[in-house]
Order: C-alpha cells, then structure tokens, then sequence
C-alpha cells in the first residue's frame, strides 16, 4: 500500500482542484498521507478544506489574436512554465511520495525523471473527438501510459466499456456538511461561461429564487454538494460541477462553450441521461429549467472517490 500520496492539479481553471479534493479526502481517510498543490483558481478550496499547499507559478495559455498569444507565449508562459517545473520539482522531491496523481504535464515529467510512480486524472476519452481533439489526446495517453501506471478518468458513463489502459470511476465530488435552504436554481459560470447575467435575469423576472456561484453575494465554499443538493435544478458548463451536481441528485443544465464541454455535453445528450440535458442557448436553458422544476426527474450517481483510490492502490 502507498503510504504518502502526492496530488498536483492544473492551475487553469478551478475544476481540477475541485475535483482533486474528493480523491485527496478518500486517501487520508485509506490512512495515506497527502501532500497536495497546484494553484491557480481552484486554489482557495484546497485550501478550505484543510490542505496545506506549495507556492506554485500559475501556467495559462492566453491570447485572443496570434500577435497576442505569440507575447504571452514568448514572455509569460515560457518563463512561468519553467518556473513551474523547478518548483514542483523541488517539492516532490522533498515530499518523496510513493505515488503521484495528477493532470499537470510538468508534474508528469518531473515525476518521470525522479522515478515517481504516477496516475493520470482525468475526464476525457478520444472517443468524445473528432481527428482535431482525438489525436493530440491520444498521443497524450499512449505517452502518459508508456510512462505512468495508469489513467483514471472521472465518468458520467463510467459503466460503459473501459478504452485500453485507462479505467473508468464515477464523478468526482466535492461532497460536506450542511444545511442550505431550498431554492430554485443554482447557476455555476465556471471559468469561461457566458451569459448567466442574462439567464439570471431571465429566471427571476419569472419567479424563480436564483444563485450564481461567484458574483458579489457568493462566498467561496469547501464543499459544493449541499448547495447543489439545495436547488431543485442547477446551470453550469465544466465537469466538475456537473459532477458536484450530479452526486448530490439534483438536475443538471449543462450549458458548454469550450470544445471539451461540447464534446462532454453532447455525449450526455446522446446517452439520453436522466437529469442531465444540453442546453445550445440562453432560451434552451431557461426551457430545460422550467421542465426539470415541473418534474420529478433527478440523475442517480455515488462519488467516483473510493473507485479512484481502489484503482491506485490497487484495492
């Protein structure tokens, strides 16, 4: 068995924390030590639920124009990458874990060259891509499995059959205690979700009681599940707060912009899930919304956690 545990998540974007939190919560409770870092946006609710965490260099692709990403390339992202990778070489190399989790690239090599054991996590499989997205992610999982022991993906569908080398475990959430009063609908922007205002607006001039994960009267929380579990339907774009809503079985309005989302969202669509529908546009949501309030309909899912930790240590 693994003694020490070592979990470094992405730092773009506050998903791959929220979704490393579970996992870390199911190894200590296993009886592993945890180590744990990343920063970046998910930063804050590592650190709510207790973690003490390394000084990391956030890595972000930026650029809207190819003048502007080619600057931001040449003078920000460079040198914060390799500022990254010495960090978080200096850090697992004082840790000295028995294992590494993680989706951070610069941990993966530096896990590489210390001889460090590691698993990937992730939520995505080339069968959700066409050639565009398939075949980078493909050569990224021949590389992460030549290399590492394995890839655990977090899975809507996780009964489905398992693509070679990587095993699949349900989704992944940030579940705690306390009590939340009933509301209506919660809506969870993300990092890159768009027109919520317009939604929000939208749903209370209809009557309905409206949240917004992240605007003025938020307050950044450790767990999501009982404000997910309060809400008769919630609105989001990224996995992990599909996965936070989900668990906690309540409907969910997935509203995509980024590729991968799409690529999630009409997956779920096509699998026909119940609880879980694909909203294309502001009109679409405020439609699914009123349905999910006027049904009975909720998706039915445990944690991912103990089977992402029964497939590391090989329990």
């Amino acid at each position: 068995m693994s003694e020490k545990v070592a979990i470094v998540y992405w730092c773009d974007g506050a998903g791959h924390a929220a979704r490393s939190i579970p996992v870390a919560k199911e190894f200590e409770a296993r009886g592993c030590e945890v180590a744990i870092g990343g920063g970046g946006q998910g930063e804050p609710f590592v650190d709510m639920n207790g973690f003490d965490q390394p000084d990391l260099t956030k890595v972000a692709v930026k650029g809207s124009t190819p003048l502007s990403f080619l600057r931001h390339t040449l003078f920000d992202l460079i040198p914060s990458a390799g500022r990254r990778y010495r960090e978080l070489d200096d850090w697992l190399a004082a840790e000295d874990p028995d294992v590494l989790v993680t989706d951070d690239i610069f941990a993966a090599i530096v896990a590489i060259r210390q001889g460090i054991p590691f698993y990937r996590i992730d939520h995505l499989t080339t069968e959700l891509f066409g050639p565009v997205w398939g075949t980078p992610l493909s050569i990224y999982n021949d590389l992460s499995l030549r290399f590492g022991e394995g890839i655990v993906v977090s899975s809507l569908w996780a009964d489905q059959p398992d693509p070679p080398g990587i095993t699949r475990v349900g989704p992944l959430a940030q579940e705690g205690d306390g009590e939340v009063e009933p509301y209506d609908v919660l809506l969870n922007p993300g990092t890159h979700g768009e027109n919520f205002a317009a939604i929000r607006e939208a749903l209370e001039a209809n009557g309905y009681d409206v949240r917004t994960v992240g605007d003025d009267e938020w307050e950044t929380k450790p767990a999501m599940t009982p404000y997910t579990e309060a809400a008769e339907v919630v609105v989001c774009t990224g996995f992990s707060s599909i996965a936070d809503t989900v668990v906690a079985g309540t409907p969910c309005v997935i509203y995509p912009f980024l590729p991968f989302q799409e690529a999630l969202a009409d997956r779920a669509e096509e699998l026909d899930i119940e609880g879980v529908s694909k909203a294309a546009s502001v009109t679409e949501v405020l439609d699914q919304v009123e349905d999910y309030c006027r049904s009975d309909e909720t998706p039915d899912y445990d944690n991912g956690a103990p089977a992402f930790v029964d497939a590391v240590l090989d329990e």
